[in-house]
């Protein structure tokens, strides 16, 4: 497969027609609209009012989202405290059930009608939205007289264990009554000892001490006990301190029940959360749409559109415009040299989860050739050798396929696990080749090509082999695309030296397959023709040779061609660091095995202790391998994205593409069946 043609529309209608055409470009999702050319001085860019009142309209909806989500979140919590508190005998049981409402983050299955019906009731959802506001304005004026009550109640704290009403704490004559209070002091009495006044110490949150004097000696009384740290009560409320504070407390509990009371009048608006959430796509249509709108040049009476369109669909995309608005005059045109066209990928059901690892280094342009299909034979190879255990992929591949083909998932979680699925196909493939099962150990060597334990070097030249593969490949298709490009010395000099090095690495490593057979610990039954080692010294002498006379060849001078020459025989030491790298498919399941081999001896040992050993031994082997195999797992997907980014993508791909993004793929909340 590749990347799909796009096709350039340019349209003209009267402004009448606008939502019309609109609808008919976007009824099958395919359109996306790009800046209109300027084609007279006399249009105008469209205006962004439109754009602003949706705009408000959903932030309405994410707020009125977020303020159920977080109550829904406050009453959870309340109610698990009132649960622990009615255990202790603390609290009497509140009567209230929570809804079953998810507030998750993933995208919900709906149909178009459910769609069309959510858009029919915007006004009343609307109406739902500013209900809610109006609770959350109420939930917060009662919070912040909560808190303030909680700084008041601190201010009389101190004096709470006096019994003398706050309002008497005046002169009275040639009396004086005083309230102090201190946080802690070491020895209070030896201080008032010395004053000339009589008075009671009360300790409890801190110390409060009641002081009466005569009023020639409150001035003196106040500096001495203020130089200690002291405070004087200025309170003159007419009762105790804790009369105060338990009035105090009875305001804020009766807040917190109205807080409680408003709380349930939110939450009896969570039946709204999924019409909410739909709503909240159906503006972000109407958003995309105003978007396309400003890019269009209008008139008075008419506008000017241009977008993109799968040309497989233009032409009879554009014959549903005109049947619903005969008036509208379209042109299909191709796209021009200077143009970006955005980008959609169209492969087979195999290929398309491994789009995301190439949308994760970038998408193609529009004019690249699509690496999917090639990439994704390596992607799939190198994950099976990496996990290198066939239970182990049997379990990736049902899990992953599960999730696969549900449709309770999002397009992104379903590819990711088409992706581990596969995975998990090609780890029993090669699971089966090193005869692996769990690692178990069965006294004998059930492997058909290897043991990654008894042969880890056979092993290790199979992993580079595919690198060099896998580079070659790389090298081809940027050799091809060269020739396209009308660069066949290029291709030649740059690419065609490489791939007869590698060509010749292959040839060499055949001729000398008999004596390196022993050291691999395999048998060859057959003697490769001497003729193979000379063609190999002639194609690597050609490459060397090709690399060495035109590596300059872009040089204006004769020093500079010389150097470059040299200079790209040096580069060569860069693709041995990439072959290298393919090591790590060699390491990966190297350590995969001897964990789960490691894992599966200390199960055996702990199954040998008598009594319930077995049962213990069945649990812990079951945790450590699942351990062994997410490890594995996110390993695997890591260092073979890596692989494809690094060693593979870096010979011919340059990414930096657009996907297409046609009008109404924006959705948070929704998608469709």
């Amino acid at each position: 497969m590749a990347i799909a043609e796009m096709s350039h529309v340019r349209l003209v209608g009267l402004k009448r027609d606008q939502n019309k055409i609109l609808d008919a470009l976007t009824a099958h999702g395919l359109f996306e609209a790009r800046a209109t050319d300027a084609l007279s001085r006399e249009l105008e860019s469209g205006d962004t009012s439109r754009f602003r009142e949706l705009k408000l309209k959903q932030s309405k909806i994410s707020f009125a989202l977020g303020f159920l989500k977080a109550r829904h979140a406050d009453m959870a919590a309340a109610l698990a405290a009132n649960k622990r508190a009615v255990k202790k005998g603390s609290a009497d049981a509140v009567e209230y059930t929570l809804s079953d409402v998810k507030y998750s983050d993933g995208r919900t299955l709906i149909t178009r009608a459910d769609f069309s019906d959510a858009a029919a009731k915007e006004y009343d959802l609307l109406h739902v939205c500013d209900e809610l506001e109006k609770i959350s304005f109420k939930l917060v004026e009662r919070r912040a007289r909560i808190n303030a009550l909680r700084d008041i109640v601190g201010e009389y704290r101190p004096f709470e264990q006096s019994p003398i009403k706050l309002s008497e704490l005046k002169r009275g004559g040639d009396v004086v009554l005083m309230l102090y209070q201190a946080k802690s002091i070491a020895s209070p009495v030896e201080l008032l000892n010395g004053l000339p006044c009589a008075y009671d110490i009360r300790r409890g949150d801190g110390i409060s001490i009641t002081v009466i004097c005569r009023a020639q000696n409150e001035e003196e009384i106040n500096k001495q006990l203020g130089s200690v740290g002291f405070a004087r009560c200025v309170f003159d409320d007419d009762c105790t301190a804790k009369q105060k504070i338990d009035a105090l407390t009875a305001e804020s509990n009766d807040i917190e029940r109205e807080i409680f009371e408003l709380t349930v009048n939110a939450l009896e608006y969570e039946k709204y959360v999924r019409e909410l959430r739909i709503l909240y796509d159906v503006i972000e249509l109407d958003i995309e749409r105003a978007e396309a709108t400003e890019k269009f040049l209008k008139t008075d009476s008419a506008f000017v559109l241009e977008g993109w369109l799968p040309k497989v669909v233009a032409r009879s995309t554009v014959d549903e415009v005109v049947s619903a608005c005969p008036d509208v005059f379209v042109q299909l045109l191709a796209p021009e040299e200077r143009d970006e066209p955005p980008t959609l990928v169209q492969n087979n059901k195999a290929v398309t989860p491994y789009e995301q690892i190439t949308n994760m280094y970038s998408p193609p342009r529009y004019r690249e050739i699509d690496p999917n299909p090639v990439m994704s034979v390596f992607y799939f190879l190198f994950f099976g050798i990496m996990i290198g255990d066939a239970a182990y992929g049997l379990i990736l591949a049902v899990a992953g396929f599960l999730v696969g083909t549900s449709k309770k998932f999002d397009v992104g979680v379903k590819r990711l696990a088409l992706l581990v699925g596969m995975g998990g196909v090609s780890a029993v493939i090669w699971g089966v080749l090193f005869g692996s099962y769990f690692s178990i150990d069965f006294g004998t060597d059930v492997s058909i090509i290897l043991n990654p334990l008894e042969k880890p070097l056979l092993l290790l030249v199979l992993s580079i082999a595919l690198g060099c593969v896998q580079i070659t490949v790389g090298y081809i298709i940027k050799f091809v695309a060269l020739c396209k490009d009308g660069k066949p010395f290029s291709a030649i000099f740059d690419c065609g030296s490489i791939i007869l090095l590698f060509v010749a690495l292959a040839f060499l490593a055949v001729g000398m397959l008999p004596s390196l057979a022993p050291m691999l610990g395999i048998e060859v039954g057959f003697a490769p023709p001497t003729w193979l080692t000379t063609v190999a010294v002639v194609l690597a002498l050609t490459g060397v040779a090709l690399i060495l006379i035109f590596g300059g060849r872009k040089s204006k001078n004769i020093f500079g061609k010389v150097v470059g020459g040299f200079k790209g025989l040096y580069g060569l030491i860069n693709i041995l660091s990439d072959v290298l790298s393919y090591c790590r498919l060699f390491g990966l399941c190297l350590a995969s095995c001897a964990i789960g081999l490691a894992f599966n001896q200390l199960g055996n040992i702990i199954m040998g202790i008598p009594g319930v050993g077995y049962v213990i031994g069945v649990i812990v082997l079951s945790v450590l391998h699942v351990f062994n195999l997410a490890l594995g797992v996110l390993s695997a997907y890591v260092h073979d994205a890596r692989l494809q980014f690094l060693e593979f993508y870096g010979k011919f791909y340059d990414g930096g593409g657009r996907l297409f993004a046609p009008l109404g793929s924006r959705t948070k909340y929704v998608r469709f069946a």
